[in-house]
């Protein structure tokens, strides 16, 4: 059932984006379905006619159209090929840009969890089905038709033969076709165990690759821990390749048996036949043809199938993967534009948690500023800095409460017009191997005096000026062996860029100042005050002595807004503000 599912999805989307392709596809597999029947057909009129008659000129006429005919049918099924392959990659290119979008679109804390992760990656082992894009699953269901074109033809030389080894034959299929099903059934439960191991293999592999981490690998002598690892790993894969290896070499061994079985069976009638003159040699030609053609045909509709019916386990996977509701991204809700001037940002009774988790990341949480304050978020390691930035940015949606806009809820706004009004820069932000303009950009279409700007007033013009290329210089040299690679403060000042650039009337920087030394960071937060001035700035920092500039800070304790005020006024009440900020002064003293 679901195999003619996935085959009618996949049909469906082939001929909403192209029809021709299907069209091509059919075509090829019935003119490449013809030559057979020529090769089996003509060297039993020729032999006949040789032995029999042998007239020269009857001869050259048979002996050209035979090769007329070949030359005919692969050039047909050459250029129905060609074309179709022409119209498969469009197909393959829109229905990946469509999984590429979809995987943008999802929800944060689909990222997060495995479940989502594993469907993932078997939706794209339907997308990428043996290396030929998910058009292989098409084709070889559009192959059956064409060998079904070919039994049609040999069906009736086989009966005019012997209608009981005809019979002989069509029970040896049934029974090849039983157990090819079920060896078939089994190794594609194994291919669905064994994908948690392949990620987990593709994870390690990549961190072996990955510059990011290859410095602290080496430094720390680690590469043992890791390569034991990615030995263990390689393990548990091989337990599953070597039980699929087995199943295939049995599945093929019944193949190869049953073939060998027809032919026997076939040769031996035939050989009788020849002796006793029941057939002539043209028909003992045309017979043994048609025997070797039969059980190639069927074998490949057979192996069609199962690839058919194997790729198909994975359609779950891509259904369940395209019609996941995006929660926070749907546009149903947005019935108001957002406002031109934002008067002020509530969190009303926000509680939040994530998912599998039991305890409140947020909890009922109470916090209002205007749209032109500075505000800093502390607060001691987990309790809650980073999840309150997620949710105001539309990343996480809130279990209960909500967030408010000028005292409108922001899920009435567009989400795409509201994430054009936050610039966010993170604690991880990313560098990506683009140019230095495309990393600050972050568009198809970029304003150089924009980028140029963004620079000077981060002071980075001198240093990028040095380069050749530029502001077109590519970041790292995973592509460019002159590309620039930026220390921590310049990296970290690149991705600041990125918001100034955006220009957004919400600015929100998570910690992406942490590798920086204080005085360091100090003068960015400086600077970027000035800059952002009449834009809402919000901060978070574990160093209290960057949130003095601030109007207000709010201070979470294990998810709960515990105390709120200016940097006066919190070492005032001498609660926990006081006291943070009093442990880190002493070391600068």
């Amino acid at each position: 059932m679901r195999m003619f599912q996935s085959l009618k999805f996949l049909w469906c989307y082939a001929w909403r984006v192209d029809k021709g392709y299907l069209i091509c596809l059919v075509l090829y597999q019935i003119s490449n379905s013809l030559t057979p029947i020529l090769i089996m057909i003509f060297p039993k009129l020729i032999i006949d006619e040789f032995l029999g008659r042998n007239e020269f000129h009857r001869l050259i006429q048979l002996v050209v159209f035979f090769t007329i005919g070949i030359f005919l049918t692969k050039l047909l099924s050459s250029c129905f090929e060609n074309t179709a392959f022409y119209k498969r990659c469009i197909i393959l290119e829109r229905f990946q840009t469509e999984l590429g979008e979809r995987l943008v679109k999802t929800d944060l804390e689909n990222l997060e969890d495995p479940a989502f992760l594993d469907m993932k990656q078997n939706a794209e082992k339907f997308l990428y089905a043996n290396g030929q894009g998910f058009s292989f699953v098409l084709d070889r269901a559009v192959n059956i038709i064409g060998k079904l074109f070919i039994f049609a033809t040999i069906f009736s030389v086989l009966l005019a033969m012997n209608a009981r080894i005809l019979a002989v034959f069509v029970l040896l299929v049934l029974i090849n076709s039983i157990a090819q099903m079920h060896l078939k059934k089994r190794y594609a439960a194994l291919e669905m165990q064994k994908n948690p191991k392949e990620r987990r293999l593709s994870y390690l592999n990549n961190l072996l690759s990955d510059v990011t981490y290859a410095k602290e690998i080496r430094i720390n002598g680690q590469h043992e821990f890791f390569i034991a690892k990615l030995q263990s790993v390689l393990r548990e894969l091989w337990h599953f390749y070597r039980r699929q290896m087995h199943l295939l070499n049995c599945s093929q061994g019944v193949l190869h048996f049953v073939d060998l079985l027809q032919r026997g069976i076939a040769y031996l009638y035939m050989i009788y036949a020849v002796s006793r003159h029941l057939i002539t040699i043209g028909d003992f030609t045309l017979y043994i043809s048609a025997v070797a053609t039969f059980t190639d045909a069927m074998n490949d509709v057979l192996d069609s199938m199962n690839d058919v019916r194997q790729y198909s386990i994975y359609f779950d996977a891509v259904e369940s993967y395209l019609n996941l509701p995006i929660k926070i991204h749907t546009e149903a809700d947005a019935t108001v534009s957002f406002p031109e001037v934002i008067e002020s940002i509530e969190f009303r009774d926000v509680s939040f948690a994530y998912k599998g988790k039991s305890t409140w990341a947020l909890h009922k949480v109470n916090a209002r500023f205007s749209g032109k304050e500075k505000v800093a978020i502390v607060g001691e390691n987990g309790a809650g800095k980073s999840t309150f930035i997620k949710l105001l940015c539309r990343l996480y949606e809130p279990v209960s409460g909500e967030i408010l806009i000028n005292g409108i809820n922001i899920k009435k706004f567009s989400y795409q017009e509201y994430k054009e009004k936050i610039s966010a820069i993170f604690q991880d932000y990313q560098l990506f191997s683009f140019n230095i303009a495309e990393n600050i950009g972050l568009q198809e279409e970029i304003e150089d005096e924009r980028v140029f700007k963004a620079l000077n007033q981060l002071g980075l013009t001198r240093r990028i000026a040095t380069l050749k290329q530029g502001v077109h210089t590519a970041v790292h040299r995973d592509f460019d062996s002159e590309g620039f690679e930026p220390s921590g403060g310049q990296g970290q000042k690149l991705a600041i860029a990125r918001a100034l650039y955006k220009d957004a009337p919400i600015i929100v920087l998570d910690e992406p100042t942490a590798a920086l030394d204080p005085r360091a960071e100090n003068e960015i937060y400086k600077t970027f005050s000035t800059l952002v001035k009449g834009k809402l700035a919000i901060y978070i920092s574990h160093r209290l002595s960057s949130t003095r500039f601030c109007d207000t800070i709010l201070v979470l304790k294990q998810g709960e807004l515990v105390e709120c005020g200016t940097h006066e006024e919190l070492l005032a009440t001498k609660g926990l503000y006081a006291e943070l900020y009093a442990m880190q002064a002493k070391y600068y003293k």
